[in-house]
């Protein structure tokens, strides 16, 4: 080939192989977009199967409704830690790295809570080994999608958080089928077992950077090399000046992003760890009540892929109000809710919304605040302020009923959380394709017109 002869571009090709134009292997990225989704699956299946697990205990210690609420609580309460220190760390050590202590302490917690038999041995395992571990994959699995993905960003963001959705949705009718019918200590060892192995193996795929496997992410473009040069060039754009984190945090946006993850997830906590209590408390039996759980999960799927996809086009402002009115208002239909299809009719209604709160943040902080900047410790203290969220609603769902014996008043905090949400999303300023990041030249910028 004559030198200076441009080859089309085809971004399954990675740098190492462009000089043997027959050669055509998958981009490694699409390795670590599998890898991602199945620890999402692996690690979401069993800590958000939380509300199946509510009235076994019950029948099992019994323990009150809102002492196994607390433990969902300190779940949410110790990830805020994690959360912090990991998006943090995972700038210094890697996220290949954090990720394995996250695997390593979530297999551990799935072994020890089929051994518990006090409440606090509850808390630990479940709620700070497992469930907290477990979250720490939220902070770092998204930011390693957008290093990988120079394009089709949205999509594989939207792959990946529905691959949480997918484990719940296949965990919590296995774990309560597993429950019933071989106890509950064999139940949590069969999935430390068939879970960790997947868990340690999607862990070893993954790469930190594209660069570690002599490539660029999917999607970046490439010349022909100079004359007497071997090595292909990047087209891209030339890299900007890292945002400093301190900067990030004098914007408005930086703030109003955690107020609004904060807000959404206080409002579908109370649903997740609720909802089979509410249907079964209205005579539907356990299995069907199991299914609601499901249900939603699966639902959950279309806002996990569209949300993304939906920030990307139209900036963060409009999809939030969009996804938290989705989230908020079908909790409506509780207030009258008795027979099984109410449950499950709600659930395919209120799933979209509640799937599309989380993934649209790595997409628009991006957006914000440019690719160079900390997008970990970014997405770490928006997450911390969701897990006080989660924190908040799953004990309040569980001490409401405690105390007035009915989920009416469950119903309308659940409501009134997910709607207050559209608050500070609609604060948050305007974003158009193509615009400078917000906190590279104005410290708290005020919230502008529509996006």
């Amino acid at each position: 080939m004559a030198a200076g002869t441009r080859l089309p571009y085809n971004p399954f090709i990675m740098v190492s192989d462009r000089s043997t134009p027959g050669r055509r292997p998958p981009h490694y990225a699409w390795v670590v977009l599998a890898s991602a989704m199945a620890i999402g699956m692996v690690s979401s299946g069993v800590r958000q199967s939380f509300g199946i697990l509510i009235d076994p205990l019950v029948e099992q210690y019994g323990w009150s409704r809102g002492a196994i609420s607390a433990a969902n609580s300190t779940m949410f309460l110790s990830s805020v830690v994690l959360l912090l220190g990991a998006g943090a760390l995972a700038e210094r050590v890697g996220i290949r790295t954090i990720a394995l202590v996250a695997a390593s302490a979530t297999i551990t917690g799935m072994f020890l809570t089929g051994t518990m038999s006090h409440l606090w041995q509850f808390y630990l395992y479940y709620g700070v080994l497992l469930g907290g571990f477990s979250m720490v994959f939220v902070v770092v699995l998204p930011v390693l999608i957008t290093r990988w993905f120079h394009t089709k960003v949205g999509i594989s963001l939207g792959l990946m958080w529905s691959s949480l959705a997918m484990g719940a949705m296949i965990a919590s009718p296995v774990l309560r089928w597993l429950i019933t019918n071989i106890g509950w200590r064999e139940a949590f060892f069969t999935t430390g077992i068939a879970g960790g192995a997947i868990l340690l193996l999607a862990v070893y795929l993954l790469r930190d950077h594209p660069k570690n496997m002599g490539t660029l992410a999917y999607g970046a473009e490439f010349s022909s090399p100079t004359s007497g040069s071997g090595a292909w060039q990047s087209q891209a754009p030339t890299p900007v000046t890292p945002t400093p984190f301190r900067r990030v945090r004098r914007t408005g946006a930086f703030w109003h992003l955690i107020n609004i993850h904060f807000l959404g997830c206080a409002g579908h906590s109370i649903i997740l760890a609720h909802v089979v209590s509410m249907a079964m408390h209205s005579g539907v039996p356990g299995l069907t009540a199991a299914g609601v759980l499901s249900t939603v999960a699966g639902a959950s799927i279309v806002g996990r892929l569209g949300s993304p996809i939906l920030a990307e086009r139209m900036g963060g402002r409009r999809t939030f109000i969009l996804v938290l009115a989705l989230q908020g208002l079908p909790i409506l239909m509780l207030f009258g809710a008795n027979l099984p299809w109410h449950f499950y009719l709600f659930a395919l209604l209120f799933g979209p919304g509640y799937g599309g709160e989380t993934p649209p943040f790595p997409m628009v902080n991006r957006q914000y605040y440019g690719s160079n900047s900390p997008l970990s410790n970014i997405n770490g203290w928006q997450l911390a302020g969701a897990q006080m969220g989660m924190a908040l609603g799953a004990w309040l769902g569980g001490a409401l009923f405690d105390l007035t014996g009915t989920y009416t008043w469950v119903i309308a905090a659940a409501a009134t959380f997910s709607l207050a949400g559209t608050l500070p999303a609609a604060a948050l300023p305007s974003y158009r394709p193509g615009q400078s990041p917000i906190a590279s030249s104005a410290p708290s910028p005020a919230s502008g017109g529509g996006d």
